[in-house]
């Protein structure tokens, strides 16, 4: 198991600059229904920061949260300075398969998607995470164990018998 790198929540403000800029893009995208940020600002602003090519996997992504998604995720608009339960979850996966580990990204995926939703998304999240890498954007690993979490790995690692209970 890996350890978190914070102990709260983090808004935007606080993030790295490669979280906060595909923070921005999934946001704008997401709600691409509306004026402003149009697709034409999306993508200079990505290909600005040498990751323009990013920009179909991302679209690639919410398309496969639009149409198989069992859960709603909250996304707030692109100039909210909070950050969702949703949003972090998104950034864990993106940060997990930057460092090839497709089991976390797919198991964060899980949380909104069925199995086979979650498995289409593997194949833009990487595109994604590379494009991302290959500009030098690393995202940092920032999981986040919740208490309910950790009291049952806790229960899950007592000894059947145990004469103490802790």
């Amino acid at each position: 198991m890996h350890q978190s790198t914070y102990g709260r929540t983090l808004d935007l403000p606080a993030l790295s600059a490669a979280e906060r800029l595909f923070i921005w893009g999934f946001r704008a995208k997401a709600r691409s229904g509306s004026a402003v940020p149009t697709a034409a600002d999306i993508q200079q602003v990505y290909d600005h920061f040498r990751v323009g090519d990013a920009v179909p996997s991302l679209e690639s992504i919410i398309e496969i949260f639009a149409c198989t998604a069992h859960t709603a995720i909250e996304v707030h608009c692109p100039t909210c300075p909070k950050m969702s339960e949703s949003e972090h979850g998104i950034l864990r996966a993106i940060a997990a398969a930057q460092k090839e580990r497709d089991d976390v990204a797919r198991e964060q995926f899980e949380c909104w998607l069925p199995p086979v939703g979650a498995d289409w998304a593997l194949a833009p999240v990487r595109g994604l995470a590379t494009i991302f890498r290959m500009a030098g954007l690393i995202l940092p690993d920032r999981h986040v164990r919740s208490f309910d979490h950790d009291r049952i790995l806790a229960m899950k690692s007592w000894l059947v018998g145990s004469p103490t209970l802790h």
